[in-house]
């Protein structure tokens, strides 16, 4: 993905386009999950914190 394609799916995502938060996050998937294990055990609840705080900070964004 080139900076202005993600720049694009970024803008849509921060006017409420659900595809685009969709592919924000499936962009950043492996990342998530990577910081959703606590004492090496991959914790869902964790996963889903963070899900939530980007999803409503993408709607922040400015």
């Amino acid at each position: 993905m080139t900076s202005k394609e993600f720049e694009t799916m970024l803008q849509l995502a921060v006017n409420g386009d659900n595809d685009a938060i969709m592919g924000i996050i499936e962009l950043y998937e492996p990342l998530i999950n990577n910081n959703s294990i606590i004492d090496g055990k991959f914790d869902e609840d964790l996963r889903q914190f963070i899900l939530l705080r980007l999803v409503r900070k993408i709607c922040k964004f400015k």
